[in-house]
């Protein structure tokens, strides 16, 4: 199991990723990360739990668009989309799902798969955990 963190807010330009400069917790040896990296590589084959959750804004009105991501693949259940009422308001966006990983070695991220970049907190948590 790994839990991560960002120590600081970040701005997340359509099609980039989040990196994670601060791991709160890493047990087992199932997920492999490296500090200011965007993405965890799944070292085992498996089912794995993802959970992301984080404050968005958006850098002008309208929709932002995070995604959990597989070997840079948006997966369809991870998607997650937040409406802020104006620019500068923050909502919080979170999502949970099952990821197979099949073939060893996949990388997860988070990914802003809109059109739009997107403002995220300081504080925002990733946790994976491989469960079968």
């Amino acid at each position: 199991m790994i839990v991560l963190s960002n120590s600081t807010a970040q701005t997340i330009a359509a099609g980039q990723t989040v990196t994670f400069d601060s791991v709160s917790l890493h047990t087992g040896n199932a997920e492999c990360h490296r500090k200011g990296s965007p993405l965890v590589r799944l070292r085992c084959n498996g089912l794995y739990e993802v959970s992301f959750s984080g404050n968005v804004t958006g850098t002008v009105a309208g929709p932002v668009q995070l995604s959990i991501s597989i070997d840079s693949t948006a997966l369809p259940d991870g998607t997650m989309i937040s409406t802020p009422a104006a620019v500068g308001n923050v909502n919080n966006i979170a999502k949970t799902t099952l990821v197979s990983n099949c073939c060893g070695g996949g990388a997860i991220t988070i990914r802003n798969n809109g059109t739009e970049s997107v403002v995220l907190s300081a504080g925002s948590t990733l946790y994976i955990a491989r469960k079968a």
